[in-house]
């Protein structure tokens, strides 16, 4: 039973590569509409494709299904072709990040020339890079007028030698189980979080310049200076969450443990600030900053960031506290501690977890943000990461596609790096064992 249906299933896949090969390559000439190469019914063509590509898999699921679980073969079939669908949307979700890699590793600075003539209809059609056109010149020239000094050099070798510990850790982990080695992994992750800031806190204008004709120092021009941009957002949206972690782990342990007179009330405003956006208050928070001297000072911006970030945390927080049984602070007052004694050495470790979601979740909101950064930030040199991508747009027709997709990949490396290295601690594995023993 079990050979005739593997005899079925490699007769199906047979006929199916046979019938997509056919559909794809009778396909009429590509025509080229600006940045868009038109398949005459070429929709129709890739929805056969999915459909029979479904339609395969799922009658393979059912002649495997039918030789060993009869009564289950129907969900095999339904479960295949979920998974082709599930998978064509997975693609196309991650279409764009290829594209931009495509775009940032492209000789061309432009859309149009980055797009080949000839070649295989995937290649010209921008889906997949052109290897012909495969270069670092994009990153060469928004990196060319940047100093990096010698200890910075040491700074950036031993972050690169943290990450790279912490990932041989965490393969090792998965291996073996994680016996012993979740200290070393969450050591390994804080020393690259600490390294990575003081080398941002190192970092200063005067390191980004070029050199004229007559050997004199020139400051470098705006589209060469992504890694300033790219400081200044790191220490703007490392402040303002490390800020928003402070205010909210206070306001939302007093709002979850506490009952004191308009407690309920200032819960109300909180929600009640929540409804409004914030550009509502755009020229609010101007007049503010330029009555308080802060305009174009990122004291100013992390203020306006952190006004806020703190009732939305505060509430997050305080719902995670009301998660957490009141027994384990009540033990600790039993035995000796104080209420600060109690949040510090109990609920504080329990609440690593949620306290660097919160602090992502605010690094991440304002690592974005342009509107408020634009307002606030007239000069150059505090610029952030989105005011800088901005300028490579000047004109319609004089976007450099090159530099700006670059510049783009550069500037999404600190989220991923922060993402990869406290993944532990987002998952909760913190909070295990925290009972009184």
């Amino acid at each position: 039973m079990i050979a005739r249906a593997l005899t079925g299933i490699a007769a199906v896949g047979i006929v199916t590569l046979l019938a997509i090969s056919w559909l794809l390559s009778s396909s009429p000439e590509p025509v080229r509409e600006g940045l868009f190469l038109v398949v005459p019914w070429g929709w129709a063509r890739l929805l056969a494709v999915l459909l029979l590509l479904a339609a395969s898999l799922g009658l393979g699921a059912y002649l495997y299904g039918r030789a060993t679980r009869p009564g289950k073969a129907s969900q095999y079939a339904f479960s295949m072709a979920t998974h082709v669908f599930l998978w064509t949307v997975l693609l196309l979700t991650f279409y764009p990040v290829v594209y931009l890699l495509a775009v940032s590793f492209n000789r061309q600075n432009s859309l149009a020339g980055a797009l080949p003539s000839q070649g295989p209809l995937l290649v010209r059609s921008g889906v997949l890079p052109d290897p012909a056109e495969f270069s670092l010149v994009q990153y060469q020239k928004v990196l060319s007028q940047t100093h990096i000094l010698s200890y910075q050099w040491l700074l950036l070798a031993l972050v690169v030698a943290a990450l790279m510990g912490f990932l041989v850790v965490n393969l090792r982990r998965r291996r073996a189980g994680g016996l012993g080695l979740e200290k070393w992994s969450s050591r390994l992750g804080w020393s690259a979080f600490l390294l990575l800031a003081a080398l941002v806190v190192s970092i200063s204008p005067e390191q980004f310049y070029g050199v004229n004709a007559a050997g004199q120092r020139v400051p470098a021009s705006s589209e060469r200076t992504i890694l300033l941009y790219i400081r200044n957002t790191l220490l703007v949206s490392g402040s303002t969450g490390l800020f928003a972690v402070a205010i909210c782990a206070t306001a939302g342990y007093a709002f979850a443990r506490l009952r004191f007179e308009g407690r309920y009330r200032t819960l109300l405003v909180f929600v009640f600030v929540q409804m409004f956006p914030a550009f509502m208050a755009l020229v609010a928070i101007y007049y503010m900053m330029s009555y308080l001297d802060l305009i174009n000072t990122f004291t100013g911006l992390i203020l306006a960031y952190s006004g806020g970030a703190i009732a939305f945390a505060s509430w997050i927080f305080k719902g995670y506290l009301e998660s957490i049984s009141p027994s384990l602070e009540e033990a600790a007052l039993v035995d000796g501690a104080t209420r600060w004694g109690a949040f510090v050495r109990i609920i504080l470790p329990m609440s690593v977890p949620m306290l660097l979601f919160i602090f992502l979740l605010q690094f991440i909101g304002t690592y974005s943000e342009f509107i408020l950064a634009n307002t606030l930030l007239v000069g150059q040199e505090n610029w952030t990461v989105g005011i800088g991508l901005r300028n490579f747009t000047v004109g319609r027709f004089d976007t450099q596609w090159g530099a700006l997709s670059a510049s783009a990949v550069l500037g999404s490396l600190p989220i991923l790096v922060l993402f990869y290295a406290f993944q532990d601690a987002l998952t909760g594995q913190y909070t295990a064992g925290g009972v009184k023993g």
